[in-house]
């Protein structure tokens, strides 16, 4: 077996197989990736891309402003040996649809109806207009 050279040498602790141990947290991101082995990290950038995909799948139908959150939580607890116990948990709240919206009057006494009050109407109630397939012309 030959020995390493200066290149193939890890810099920081080393593990008693010679393996490079795992780096300690100097940013958020190193500290996210601890959480359950890095796991957590990629289920929230799984998530991250997916909601990235519905946005756009509804701005494509839509062409409206839409907003999203993404709401990262952290627990932390010291035990009493020493160590400390790190748990993620996280929501992604998708952006709501714009729903269509329909007029309304009152009647006298406070109703809801879709009928215009004082002004007459040509047809009765609301028809059903499904029908059963018939022959047309050319």
């Amino acid at each position: 077996m030959s020995q390493p050279d200066d290149t193939d040498q890890p810099s920081g602790p080393v593990a008693a197989d010679g393996r490079r141990l795992y780096p300690t947290a100097n940013t958020l991101a190193d500290f996210v990736r601890m959480i359950e082995n890095g796991q957590f990290d990629a289920d929230v950038s799984t998530a991250l891309r997916d909601l990235a995909a519905d946005m756009e799948d509804q701005f494509a139908m839509n062409g409206t402003k839409l907003k999203a959150d993404v709401t990262l939580k952290i627990g932390i607890v010291r035990d009493p040996d020493g160590f400390y116990r790190i748990s993620g948990d996280f929501t992604v709240k998708k952006p709501k649809l714009p729903r269509k919206s329909s007029l309304a009057w009152l009647t006298p006494d406070n109703l809801f109806t879709p009928n215009m009050p004082r002004q007459g109407a040509l047809f009765g109630t609301v028809r059903d207009v499904t029908s059963v397939p018939r022959n047309v012309r050319n």
